[in-house]
């Protein structure tokens, strides 16, 4: 599965990729904006986004409705990690489409269990599409 973290934070996306690498992952793309982020998708196509909110100039938000626009990456599995843990904004993010929320600080253990709950998600529809 190749994961793609987009965070302004170096702190954060090297401890995420740290875990993520220590789960057996390997392909790990780690951007510290939206706008780095978008041109890796075409050509990287991950399967999971672990996406921020608060990010420079284009807005986690912002970058989920870009991708969820786009045919090629509107089943792509998102879960938002980020400092915003308001009611309002987490149903924003649910209707436009993702599968996960993250409350930051990271928590191991909460962040293996989603990663784990798309693995298994992720598996189920490329049987189910073969």
């Amino acid at each position: 599965m190749k994961i793609m973290v987009v965070d302004d934070s170096s702190t954060i996306r090297f401890m995420v990729t740290k875990i993520l690498r220590e789960m057996g992952h390997k392909e790990i793309l780690a951007f510290e904006s939206a706008e780095q982020a978008l041109p890796a998708l075409s050509n990287e196509k991950p399967d999971l986004v672990l996406l921020d909110w608060n990010l420079p100039k284009m807005a986690g938000i912002d970058f989920l409705n870009i991708i969820r626009q786009d045919s090629m990456f509107n089943k792509t599995k998102v879960i938002m990690a980020t400092t915003v843990n308001d009611k309002s904004n987490i149903l924003k993010a649910l209707k436009i489409g993702i599968q996960g929320y993250i409350c930051k600080p990271i928590n191991r253990e909460v962040l293996e269990t989603k990663i784990k709950e798309m693995e298994v998600l992720i598996r189920k529809e490329n049987e189910a599409s073969s």
